[in-house]
């Protein structure tokens, strides 16, 4: 016979599996505390606590700021201390340029054409209080207030 042998146990000893016996319940009790650590420490890895961007868009047109479906010109913007904002400018007024900026907080888009837009990402200030956004270049016509409140109500 070619390639195989087998081993003959001697008389009196017993051939022990590797999982039966004390040895293979400590195995197993350490694999499963290894998954339990592991879920507990991978877990809250995976769980964002991120609070959500929220995004808001303006609509520029007929020479006032629009909240987008809105039928309000220039109107007051609640935003919560604190929370993360996406503003998107939106330029419906063909010929005519336009830019969204929040001049308290040095924040501005740039210039757009009709028809274009642009986002500008804003992380409010901690402390409540009011600041003005315009469009630079009709800031006497399109001009309106962000108010800045404790909490989450917007």
């Amino acid at each position: 016979m070619v390639g195989r042998q087998h081993r003959r146990l001697q008389p009196g000893r017993r051939r022990i599996r590797r999982w039966q016996g004390a040895g293979g319940a400590v195995a197993g009790v350490l694999v499963a505390a290894v998954a339990v650590v592991s879920l507990v420490i991978l877990l809250p890895l995976s769980v964002s606590t991120r609070a959500a961007v929220r995004n808001i868009t303006l609509v520029a047109r007929d020479m006032a700021f629009y909240v987008e479906g809105g039928t309000v010109p220039n109107p007051t913007i609640r935003l919560a201390a604190g929370e993360e904002v996406r503003f998107v400018l939106r330029n419906l007024d063909p010929g005519i340029t336009h830019n969204l900026a929040i001049e308290g907080w040095e924040l501005e888009t740039a210039y757009l054409d009709g028809d274009a837009s642009a986002t500008l990402r804003v992380h409010v200030p901690d402390q409540p209080g009011n600041q003005t956004y315009v469009c630079v270049p009709h800031r006497g016509m399109m001009r309106g207030v962000i108010e800045v409140v404790a909490g989450n109500r917007r």
